[in-house]
């Protein structure tokens, strides 16, 4: 079973720093790991990397929500280069509940967020500012923010109380010009058709857009470390949520990933150009596993579709000299789809899984999981 490029990488730069053999979640027989509660103002030291809080705003998502926006100041005391992202686990939550990331520009001309240096490699020794942005799930009471290092093995913990908190104005991001809509990759679900129709959009284009997703992705053309991986292909889930502004997020997971620690979460942008009234999604920002997405790297149009409600995100990642390209196909929670697919180009999890879900009349979890 494939392991996440996230875990691929945990693993490899285990090996880097001279570390344990093994790396996340699922490893077993482990040294339990030390926890201790953090003043908030001390610094923690995380294995090899030390964290200090250095403050937090509560500042509007680019979907209308409170937003909670932790700074930190991280150290990286290893040898070897390392985002903040891979090398500290952050777990955020409020009553309970795990904190989604937010999407919150920074730059309405370039679409920048507030979490762009979550990815910047910090250099041995090098001490930075990042933010960190959650989704809240109240805009009162308290948050308990937990920090693991990158092996999980030491961890501190602090707590905020949301009403010592100021509040902040994120910027607006304007509409982009609209880019030629790039061709989807050839495959029997989405080739295109002359017969080709869509339903007219009977609501707002955001609403069509708007919602859980669920479907399938693969990868083809792969180089370098992923040399032998093309066409396989896992499960997605995903959400979608656009506003009245024309911006929004779409993140993703498959069944290394969760939706509170997804592999894409992308802020994008809804033109009303397309070939169907729903418009086409353009990417401005985010990442995709670990690996930034900029403007136009995803260009959406469900018009493009052999079926209906279905839309197809093509792309390319490319570190170094690790290069695959990826498709990914979703279709709304709910949908049945082998009423117009085909068995082979359905997801592999859509009969044991999905549909038993779909008849208990069950939500979307926040995680697939694995074929026992």
């Amino acid at each position: 079973m494939k392991q996440s490029i996230r875990k691929i990488l945990c693993l490899v730069l285990a090996a880097m720093l001279l570390s344990l053999a093994a790396c996340g979640k699922d490893k077993e027989g482990d040294t339990p790991e030390t926890t201790e509660k953090a003043n908030i103002t001390d610094p923690m030291v995380l294995g090899d990397f030390q964290v200090v809080y250095k403050g937090a705003t509560i500042q509007k998502d680019a979907s209308g929500n409170d937003a909670l926006v932790l700074a930190v100041e991280f150290t990286n005391n290893s040898e070897e280069s390392i985002p903040y992202g891979w090398a500290i686990v952050e777990t955020v939550t409020q009553n309970g509940q795990e904190l989604e990331y937010a999407t919150i520009f920074t730059d309405p001309e370039t679409f920048a967020s507030v979490a762009d240096e979550i990815l910047l490699e910090v250099a041995p020794g090098e001490t930075r500012l990042v933010h960190s942005p959650r989704v809240l799930a109240a805009s009162t009471g308290t948050v308990e923010i937990k920090f693991q290092d990158l092996l999980e093995t030491d961890s501190a913990t602090i707590t905020l109380n949301l009403a010592d908190l100021s509040r902040e104005e994120a910027a607006t991001p304007t509409e982009p010009a609209t880019d030629p809509v790039t061709e989807p990759a050839t495959d029997p679900v989405t080739e295109p058709t002359e017969d080709t129709t869509q339903p007219e959009a009977e609501q707002n284009p955001q609403e069509w857009w708007n919602g859980a997703w669920y479907g399938w992705w693969t990868m083809y053309g792969c180089e370098g470390y992923y040399e032998g991986w093309d066409d396989l292909r896992w499960d997605v889930c995903g959400t979608i949520e656009i506003g009245q502004d024309n911006v929004g997020t779409i993140i993703l997971w498959d069944e290394d990933y969760t939706q509170n620690d997804p592999m894409a979460n992308a802020a994008v942008s809804l033109s009303l150009e397309g070939l169907t009234p729903n418009g086409t999604v353009t990417s401005e920002g985010g990442w995709f596993t670990d690996i930034d997405l900029n403007h136009a790297d995803w260009i959406v149009d469900p018009g493009e579709m052999a079926v209906d409600n279905a839309i197809c995100i093509v792309g390319t990642y490319e570190n170094e000299e690790d290069v695959f390209s990826y498709v990914i196909y979703l279709r709304p929670w709910g949908t049945i789809w082998d009423k117009d697919v085909v068995d082979e180009d359905l997801p592999g999890r859509y009969y044991d899984w999905y549909l038993p879900l779909i008849e208990a009349g069950e939500e979307m979890p926040g995680l697939i999981p694995y074929l026992s």
